[in-house]
């Protein structure tokens, strides 16, 4: 509807659980990272436990795709049913006889297919969705599921994922056997107002074709109170807006556009019914609270911690008492406390004050600080030498070259392996990295920033510099925000390790390496592309043809990259950069004809 008016490829705000879309908030990461841990140790049960609208689907969608071939898995995402039932639908989904009305026939079915993948060295995972909606005796069935075992591991790795009333059944005394045997437990919170905000920005991000919509501060600011970080409320909130932003013509969401929306959303019902359950939440936080000042507590840096009592407990497999308490207020009721000055601001805080809404002219173009001046003649050696230029502050200056807006997320930073950081750190602001190994003209070839990375004998660490202008001769290296280098290429190569990352933009999100076996849908998207930078002869269909398979090769040719006829990554990147209006920062300007 409002997606070509935008310059998306799909609306950014859909409420489906679209693995691309996922974006890892602490807590997000945290339980992927946990559920990852699971399938290496071979954890008998885990437990995800969310409000409505958290991600829990989204999360178990990612983490499904993230498995390798050696992992047989069977998602349950729709449990309401008996045990039977449950039987049958767990053997169906993972390929094995199902017909049986016996339970002890489908178990015994099971449990020959467990020992068969066992032996083959592979692991069998099963995932219960939306886990709440399940009887108290079906639970009990999949608690002697996890009987099906050796002596030494388990054969069957179950991971429960529901709402918080699946906690409240795994805490009663009927499931204490089930729920003693819970190994891992996560619990997604919603967003807080800066993770939010980033959560915008990174869906935006995901489905832009050229430079995003933007949000101002007020409209995020209204946004984050209506959702309260919910991030199914923030996807209708945000959709909303756009739909009317585009009625009014208008490719800024400020804070009127949102509080128009959002009035039209408390008419159609959405936010009353939140309403009602954040007052029964509000009840049950003041009686907490009442309970918790009889109790005693303690105050620490802004935050209250409970010293006495805690309103859920559970034990793990181990007997220890596991407690989780909540004060029910947001960063903007409880002061912030000292917060140590970073060199970049662009790593997540959810500590930073909220600066005022600032309005603008119409057609004023935003302020931007002074780039600093470019140091023609360095010593790059002696600057290699004393520089402390981490993995994080080359990406903060690869973001100031592709969207001044992004962010790091605050855990990936210090993340023990380099290339993965870069991976991640680019995910999260809708960007792909392509790692070039011992070829400094080739990064000239692709005309994209890069962050290059130098080691230094004696140094322990090495230093990673942005590369943001090159013409034939230099580069211009940047570290950190305050210095930039131009410097000749064949200084460059001299203390150059041989690896680099350059960071590009899939817009049109075409998948893998497309050729004649491609979907039709994403060799239509590429032959449009095709025609809009000037091969106007192209048919526009979805057969991957020998005109499309000759212009592929001359395009190849003409920019000195491999030549196949097929589009794999570096291929679209020298596509898409014959497209201005794409807005992509380019290291040097193509050469008109």
């Amino acid at each position: 509807m409002y997606n070509h008016f935008f310059g998306f490829k799909e609306r950014p705000f859909k409420l489906v659980p679209d693995p691309d879309y996922l974006f890892l908030s602490p807590v997000h990461e945290e339980a992927l990272a946990h559920l990852k841990y699971a399938v290496t140790e071979g954890d008998g049960f885990v437990e995800i436990i969310g409000e409505v609208g958290t991600g829990k689907t989204m999360l178990c969608r990612a983490f499904l795709e993230s498995l390798g071939p050696g992992t047989e898995t069977a998602y349950i995402f729709n449990p309401k049913m008996d045990a039977i039932r449950l039987l049958q639908a767990i053997n169906s989904e993972f390929g094995i006889p199902a017909d049986s009305d016996q339970i002890k026939a489908l178990i015994d079915t099971l449990n020959a297919f467990l020992i068969e993948k066992k032996k083959a060295g592979s692991k069998v995972l099963l995932i219960v969705d939306e886990a709440q909606n399940l009887e108290k005796d079906v639970l009990e069935q999949l608690r002697l599921l996890s009987n099906l075992e050796t002596t030494k591991e388990k054969l069957l790795q179950i991971i429960l994922v529901g709402q918080p009333e699946l906690g409240e059944m795994l805490d009663s005394y009927e499931l204490r056997q089930l729920g003693q045997r819970i190994s891992l437990s996560c619990r997604l919170r919603p967003l807080t107002l800066d993770e939010t905000r980033n959560y915008i920005r990174h869906r935006l991000n995901v489905a832009a074709q050229k430079v995003p919509v933007r949000f101002t501060r007020g409209a995020f600011r209204r946004i984050y109170r209506f959702s309260r970080g919910i991030p199914r409320l923030i996807n209708i909130a945000c959709d909303r807006a756009l739909l009317v932003a585009y009625g009014m013509e208008r490719k800024k969401i400020d804070s009127t556009i949102a509080r128009t929306t959002l009035r039209e959303l408390y008419s159609r019902g959405e936010a009353r019914r939140m309403t009602r359950v954040r007052g029964m939440a509000g009840a049950l936080a003041a009686v907490l609270l009442v309970t918790v000042l009889a109790g005693g507590f303690l105050y620490r840096g802004g935050h209250l911690a409970v010293s006495s009592i805690a309103p859920s407990t559970r034990a793990d497999a181990s007997g220890t008492v596991q407690m989780e308490m909540t004060t029910g207020k947001t960063e903007a009721e409880v002061p912030a406390p000292p917060t140590v000055t970073q060199t970049s601001n662009r790593l997540q805080s959810a500590q930073a004050p909220e600066a005022a809404e600032k309005t603008e002219p119409a057609g004023t173009p935003p302020t931007e600080a002074p780039s600093p001046e470019a140091e023609s003649s360095p010593d790059l050696a002696g600057y290699l030498a004393d520089a402390t230029v981490t993995p994080y502050d080359g990406m903060a200056r690869m973001l100031d070259l592709w969207d001044p807006d992004g962010v790091i997320p605050i855990r990936m930073d210090g993340m023990e392996t380099d290339p993965v950081f870069f991976t991640l750190a680019a995910r999260q602001n809708g960007l792909s990295v392509l790692q070039v190994d011992g070829d400094l003209s080739l990064i000239r070839k692709l005309n994209l920033p890069a962050i290059l990375m130098f080691e230094t004998t004696g140094r322990p660490e090495p230093v990673y510099l942005a590369v943001k202008q090159a013409d034939a001769d230099t580069m211009t290296l940047c570290a950190g925000t305050d210095t930039e280098m131009i410097v000749p290429n064949a200084q460059i190569a001299a203390h150059w390790s041989g690896t680099a990352f350059v960071f590009w933009k899939d817009f049109l999100n075409l998948p893998g390496v497309i050729g004649p076996n491609t979907p039709p849908d994403a060799v239509i998207a590429l032959k449009m592309h095709l025609r809009e930078i000037g091969w106007e002869g192209i048919a526009v269909n979805g057969d991957y043809d020998i005109e499309t398979f000759r212009a592929i090769k001359q395009i190849q040719a003409a920019n000195g990259i491999y030549v196949d006829g097929q589009v794999g990554p570096m291929t679209k990147i020298v596509l898409y950069n014959r497209k201005p209006a794409l807005s992509i920062p380019l290291l040097s300007m193509p050469e008109t004809d």
